[in-house]
């Protein structure tokens, strides 16, 4: 049996390079919000939040589409983003209805460390332009961020990794056990 992995948490916990890693692992593809995001921001205009919200608006649309897509052919995907509940209700339906698993790793870390990795990101990592219109303008809006994502409820199980003091090698080992195989 294939399963959707669902690669989601707090900003600057890893997710992408994690996502990247298990695809290659289980030779199978996966979806970055932040991708489409960009793909999208090269045809639409975003600058301004409202536009760039649209953007990612946009970008989230396509990751549920997938999941929808891979669950009725019983398909296996990892699919990365920072989640919102909504979203995860919408997948978690689609699963359902097709009965197909999904597995959810929720990647997670100490604030300050976070905060740091996204800093070091935004400037020095040559980013996309549609990933610098945010309004996470110091510690404290960046806190309430990833705080407020936490607190939404658990539509779908989350199985937590925590990446404070791992390096790649230990994330990539603790999110295979609790992912397992595909079958």
């Amino acid at each position: 049996m294939s399963k959707i992995i669902i690669i989601s948490g707090d900003l600057a916990a890893g997710k992408s390079a994690l996502a990247k890693r298990l695809s290659r692992h289980f030779e199978i593809p996966y979806f970055q919000k932040s991708r489409l995001k960009e793909i999208l921001g090269e045809e639409i205009e975003f600058e301004g939040v409202d536009k760039n919200k649209m953007v990612s608006r946009g970008a989230m649309d396509i990751l549920v589409h997938l999941a929808s897509r891979f669950a009725k052919v019983k398909g296996s995907v990892i699919l990365e983003a920072n989640f919102h509940q909504d979203d995860l209700e919408k997948i978690q339906r689609e699963c359902s209805f097709a009965n197909h698993k999904v597995d959810l790793v929720y990647l997670t870390g100490d604030i300050d460390v976070l905060y740091e990795r996204f800093l070091y990101r935004e400037m020095y990592q040559n980013r996309h332009p549609v990933h610098l219109t945010h309004p996470l303008q110091n510690l404290d809006e960046f806190s309430d961020y990833v705080n407020k994502l936490r607190k939404e409820d658990e539509v779908i199980p989350r199985k937590y990794l925590d990446t404070t003091n791992c390096d790649q090698d230990m994330i990539f080992a603790k999110a295979l056990e609790l992912i397992g195989g595909l079958e």
